[in-house]
């Protein structure tokens, strides 16, 4: 009875709970229909099998997460792909959790906005799920501007500690959570300086260097990989950078992007009330005008210095890539605008009622997803082959999870050939950009097959081919990389090759057919079209 009494007087605490409940079911039953491993997480278990430090060091990310992986497969749970899943299921369900500690840490109050906002986006959920480090790394940086705030609270040598553990920790999960890191320390050391309490200023600086520190180990591999990572390097424009905040931001309709914008200038216009306010006020306010300076510094920090450092990274940009800082957001969001004046908390309050019921249809329908039917296609293609047959794949990232479902005995390739479909190697890649004969043999192993009465097939992503037009010519080959306007990317190379295979097949192959997808009309991240070729026109030029 005191419980529903307690209920009935903060309303908040019932919605958070509801909307918690809800975050579970969806995190289960993405879990449960996900289905297989698509490339990039075939990529973290190959690397997470490794045996020695410097192995598992090879990835796009630090240690720790090939680290977990490593051994969650120790321990005997890597037999299925739902026993992997496990795993990213925990890393999930552990978001919204942190969020809950951080809000009860710092005012003692459910994470309404934290959870409506930010826990109930399916991008979160999706990619936060998958077998990579974006959901590890957005739970450890919740967990670190927690402490931040609970140091700024009490500052002490325990809580600088657990500061900066929760630093190391973030850092060595995604290598850009360091610009998250040091936006915390300039809120929190700007927070001390106003203080006059250069003893904390001392304990956050020691804290982020412990976290520098922590990554010199990579910087190695950082350096040595420089020379091939220029065929990833393909370019941020602003036009880019703004659809995939929009992406990520705009859920669940793209105008929530100018909420997000909205509380972002609240935040800051309260940090500017706080600076400004005259010292003699009651400790509890002190406390609260701390806490908005630390965020109104933090957030838009975080967000200045992590768009230029996507800018000069270059990479092709994802929406996935900006759920650190959404995490970071949310809960300076929480820690502030959420124990404001007791009339903003009621408009808080209607606001997430309002955003959460428009968000779980919008969610249940994003989450009917899988990130791949390369599994479904290897099942329903195995039946079909023969050992004298030829599978190509295209493009030559798709190879990685065709490798990891394929054990039969079938001679296969991608476009180009790649001596290596264990992990994404860019550097060999690289070398057959340079290569203006790169697909000869392809050529010579399609005619060889055609020739000899066998099939030839072709798992191409959606989109990278499909049945030849007799008016198009076929294009010419590229010279070698790097292109005028396109530098060291491999895609227009790709497109080249796809081409060239579809009119080699074409003008040459008796029957060239589309085979049926049981998957056809399902949102998926990597598509696998297949198609079967075979006979051989005896007129055909050799």
């Amino acid at each position: 009875m005191q419980r529903i009494k307690f209920f009935l007087r903060q309303p908040e605490w019932l919605v958070a709970v509801c909307i918690s409940l809800a975050i579970l079911w969806f995190h289960l039953f993405f879990w449960m229909h996900v289905g297989g491993l698509w490339r990039d997480e075939v990529n973290s278990i190959n690397i997470a099998s490794r045996h020695s430090f410097r192995g598992m060091s090879q990835d796009s990310f630090p240690l720790l997460m090939p680290l977990l992986i490593h051994i969650w497969l120790a321990c005997g749970f890597g037999k299925t792909d739902l026993e992997l899943r496990v795993l990213g299921l925990f890393i999930g369900l552990g978001i919204p959790a942190a969020l809950w500690v951080a809000a009860w840490k710092t005012r003692r109050s459910p994470p309404l906005l934290g959870l409506t906002l930010f826990g109930l986006n399916s991008t979160l959920i999706v990619f936060g799920d998958s077998i990579r480090a974006y959901g590890l790394g957005c739970w450890l940086i919740i967990l670190a501007v927690a402490s931040a705030c609970l140091f700024l609270k009490k500052t002490s040598g325990s809580r600088a500690a657990w500061l900066a553990f929760f630093f190391v920790l973030s850092v060595q999960a995604l290598y850009h959570n360091a610009i998250l890191v040091g936006a915390i320390c300039a809120g929190a050391m700007t927070v001390c300086a106003r203080r006059k309490n250069w003893r904390a200023v001392a304990q956050i600086f020691l804290a982020g260097a412990a976290a520098a520190i922590s990554l010199l180990p990579y910087v190695y591999n950082l350096i040595s990989a420089s020379d091939t990572s220029m065929v990833l390097r393909t370019g941020v424009t602003a036009k880019t950078l703004f659809a995939k905040f929009t992406e990520s931001m705009g859920f669940p309709y793209l105008q929530y992007l100018y909420i997000w914008i909205f509380l972002g200038l609240l935040l800051v216009a309260g940090a500017m009330v706080a600076l400004l306010r005259k010292s003699e006020v009651p400790d509890e306010q002190i406390e609260k005008d701390d806490l908005f300076l630390f965020a109104g510094i933090t957030v838009p920090a975080a967000a200045l210095t992590f768009c230029v450092f996507l800018w000069y990274a270059a990479l092709s940009m994802q929406s996935w890539y900006l759920l650190p800082l959404l995490a970071l957001v949310v809960v300076c969001f929480d820690a502030t605008l959420m124990n404001w004046q007791k009339k903003l908390r009621l408009a808080f309050l209607a606001f997430a009622m309002m955003t959460a019921l428009i968000s779980i249809p919008v969610t249940r329908r994003d989450i009917n997803y899988r990130f791949t039917n390369m599994d479904i296609r290897i099942h329903q293609l195995a039946p079909h082959l023969s050992a004298e047959d030829y599978i190509i794949v295209l493009p030559w990232f798709c190879g990685i999870s065709f490798e990891h479902y394929f054990h039969g005995a079938t001679p296969w390739t991608t476009l180009p050939p790649i001596a290596d479909h264990s992990v994404h190697r860019y550097d060999l890649i690289k070398m057959q950009l340079q290569n203006t004969n790169a697909i000869a043999p392809v050529f010579k192993k399609i005619s060889a097959t055609l020739q000899s009465g066998h099939r030839v097939w072709i798992l191409a992503s959606g989109g990278w081919m499909d049945f030849p037009n007799p008016k198009i010519v076929p294009p010419a080959s590229l010279p070698p990389a790097p292109l005028k306007f396109s530098g060291w990317s491999e895609m227009p190379y790709t497109e080249v090759w796809a081409s060239q295979i579809k009119h080699f097949l074409g003008d040459r192959s008796l029957e060239f057919v589309r085979v049926k997808n049981p998957t056809d009309g399902m949102p998926l991240a990597e598509q696998m079209e297949l198609f079967m070729i075979s006979g051989w026109k005896t007129n055909a030029a050799p």
